[in-house]
């Protein structure tokens, strides 16, 4: 292997650039109006629940169309100037959401929105595995992507905290104003990073071979597969918090000052936990790890199917501390079975895979979720134990099939 070092008068600094990157996390997700998105769809834009289900069906869709695309381009291209691209859609769609006064122009934003945030997604997993790796580090990657998604978890937290309480004193319209500011301090951030160095098995290859290249990957290698598919099922369990947890506290008679307060239990649960993932995975081992992860989220949607109390809210804690604990854990593991010229758009397979979820489970919690909220967590709990149960069980299957092969 041959890697692709940076000029020797700039050597690659690894735990500086991976500082830039935490910050560039923590700006971009450093959404005030995020903690009261679906009350400004609602209260402000006047949309009913269905149809920001409907919306939020839309904005997957697009992503889904983008995600190994996107991923492709940063295999391909680079992994600082694939995150350029994205900042940039990103940060004029949710200028435009602010400003957008009419359905179409929702759309609208939605698709740059998407488009940008799919750039991103994958691209900063490979970035952090890809730095480590020029330093022989990559045993660290659990931990330093639990970080990162422990950073950018406690940034969505405290602007939403913020964004509620600016709400609640003005317009349901400021804090998404505001989304802008983020974007140009992540761009100074972006700015101070460098390209990771990667060892590439062969000479560089072309977009479409890029692409090509991890089909036949994830087609070959079954634990990888499974595994994925597995981290997909879980991570479905995430629709709860984005489309229905603020219409619960809504129901539940909670004053919009209070949302970003409330929510911030949830979200910092995922935190505390991902920073955890690797060490939880060590001492269970992954497979038991993801186990627990599937009881968590079906456990935490149970309840608040259950339960119509504000106390139900504890559900929310469960659902994210359990996907926060698996998480890293089990996109360490993809990463150790793949091959850094495909990295990228092989960890871009997850946000294909929570796409394509919810895109047809956002209508579903929303025209459900109309209707009655505690049908919509329920029918959402039974289609998460029964996907993950499945690809839980193909994963364990394969990995016991493999160990008798290797033992002949």
């Amino acid at each position: 292997m041959t890697p692709a070092a940076p000029p020797a008068s700039h050597p690659f600094a690894v735990d500086r650039n991976l500082r830039l990157l935490n910050a560039l996390g923590v700006f971009t997700l450093a959404q005030p109006g995020l903690a009261i998105w679906v009350v400004y769809l609602l209260d402000f834009r006047h949309l009913t629940l269905a149809q920001v289900g409907v919306m939020e069906a839309f904005y997957w869709g697009v992503k889904l169309l983008m995600e190994v695309p996107s991923g492709a381009v940063a295999d391909r291209f680079g992994r600082r100037a694939t995150f350029w691209l994205g900042l940039i859609i990103e940060g004029a769609g949710v200028t435009m959401f602010a400003f957008a006064s009419n359905f179409p122009i929702l759309l609208a934003s939605y698709v740059l929105w998407s488009s940008g945030f799919s750039f991103r997604s994958g691209n900063d997993q490979a970035y952090i595995y890809d730095s480590l790796a020029a330093d022989g580090r990559e045993a660290e990657f659990s931990k330093h992507a639990g970080r990162y998604q422990a950073l950018t978890t406690a940034a969505f937290t405290i602007a939403g905290i913020g964004g509620a309480w600016l709400a609640s004193v003005s317009t349901l319209q400021l804090p998404m104003m505001f989304g802008v500011v983020p974007y140009l301090a992540g761009a100074v951030c972006l700015a101070l990073m460098q390209e990771p160095p990667r060892k590439l098995t062969h000479h560089r290859t072309s977009y479409i071979e890029t692409l090509r290249t991890a089909a036949r990957a994830l087609r070959d290698v079954r634990l990888v597969r499974y595994a994925l598919l597995t981290q997909i099922a879980i991570e479905t369990g995430f629709i709860a918090s984005i489309l229905l947890m603020q219409p619960f506290l809504q129901q539940q008679g909670v004053p919009l000052a209070w949302f970003g307060l409330l929510q911030t239990p949830a979200t910092l649960a995922g935190a505390v936990a991902a920073i955890a993932s690797a060490r939880i995975a060590h001492w269970l081992g992954i497979r038991r790890l993801a186990v627990f992860a599937i009881a968590g989220v079906v456990g935490g949607l149970a309840v608040l199917a259950t339960i119509d109390r504000s106390g139900a809210f504890v559900g929310f804690i469960v659902l994210q501390l359990a996907i926060g604990a698996a998480t890293p854990a089990i996109s360490g593991y993809v990463n150790d079975r793949t091959d850094s010229s495909i990295r990228a758009t092989m960890m871009s397979v997850v946000p294909l895979g929570t796409s394509l979820t919810f895109t047809l489970v956002g209508p579903f919690a929303g025209i459900v979720g109309d209707a009655s909220l505690r049908l919509a967590f329920g029918g959402m709990a039974l289609g998460i134990l029964v996907a993950a149960g499945i690809s839980l069980t193909l994963w364990r299957a394969t990995e016991r099939k493999i160990a008798v092969e290797v033992a002949r």
